[in-house]
């Protein structure tokens, strides 16, 4: 009998060791440190939707959730940014992009809506929407393209800082030089109208920065009267079937559930109103 309790304590006393070493090995909360792996990863309001702000290459990074290939992020940086909280893509964390990274983490997939309500005042492309060119309705899928001074001060910075009483700043110090200033394209302008979010890629990159300049630097593109898109525009309750570059019908667009995109209230010269309550949006236009 003593024999038995001795081999019973002993196997207790082993099984205790190995579910400390599985708990050492693997604990939950490793997958929530990780670093940024790369210069310029975007830092955005839900999964694949508006950048908010840029992280840089080592920023400390708190795993909150993560949403298929794209993770949200709380970041520490040593630097300016708009915000640290946001969303990017899983293979721009360090940790998190390796099989199991995000062992321990919940899957939960959201927007921060009101937080981004907060920091657009006017958008080029305003979502679930479209626009007519020659007679047919084609989706918005990008900001139309702009013109920017060619000043020092209008140079694009990777981040700017957000003032609760005066207005909005560029950070001279993440300034992008070389980037090609003949294909840039604006996306929105922030709440205080004094920051504007744009792209331009590298030269012979297909592929844009996102990027912040003030307001003032961002120009008409060729004959436009305006930032924004100068032919009519229409946000749909039913986007579900419509492809980039193909033209639509008006009857297409009345049986979609119809209203004419709202321009912007505070920056008429920037574009639209992201997402206006439907109370307020105007009747189709077709």
């Amino acid at each position: 009998m003593r024999r038995s309790r001795t081999l019973r304590a002993i196997l207790l006393i082993l099984a205790a060791a190995l579910a400390a070493v599985t708990l050492a090995t693997v604990p939950a909360s490793a997958a929530a440190n990780d670093t940024i792996s790369g210069d310029r990863a975007t830092v955005r309001d839900a999964p694949a939707r508006l950048v908010l702000a840029n992280a840089r290459a080592g920023d400390p990074a708190e795993v909150t959730a993560y949403c298929g290939d794209w993770v949200r992020v709380r970041v520490t940086p040593n630097h300016a940014m708009s915000t640290p909280v946001g969303w990017v893509l899983r293979g721009q964390l360090t940790n998190a992009s390796k099989p199991g990274g995000l062992d321990g983490v919940p899957e939960r997939c959201g927007t921060d809506e009101t937080r981004w309500r907060d920091w657009v005042g006017a958008i080029n492309a305003p979502f679930r929407s479209l626009r007519k060119v020659d007679g047919a309705w084609r989706r918005i899928t990008f900001g139309t393209g702009v013109n920017l001074a060619q000043t020092p001060d209008c140079v694009p910075s990777l981040n700017y800082t957000r003032n609760p009483t005066t207005p909005d700043v560029i950070d001279p110090a993440q300034r992008v030089p070389g980037l090609d200033m003949t294909r840039v394209s604006f996306r929105y302008v922030t709440t205080d109208g004094a920051i504007a979010l744009v792209s331009a890629p590298p030269p012979g990159a297909s592929y844009g920065v996102w990027s912040f300049v003030p307001s003032s630097c961002v120009q008409p593109k060729g004959s436009r009267q305006h930032v924004y898109f100068d032919e009519p525009v229409v946000q749909l309750e039913n986007l579900s079937g419509l492809q980039g570059g193909v033209g639509y019908s008006d009857a297409t667009i009345r049986s979609r559930g119809c209203s004419a995109a709202l321009i912007s209230p505070s920056r008429p010269r920037f574009g639209y109103w992201p997402d206006p309550e439907p109370g307020n949006r105007p009747a189709c236009p077709v």
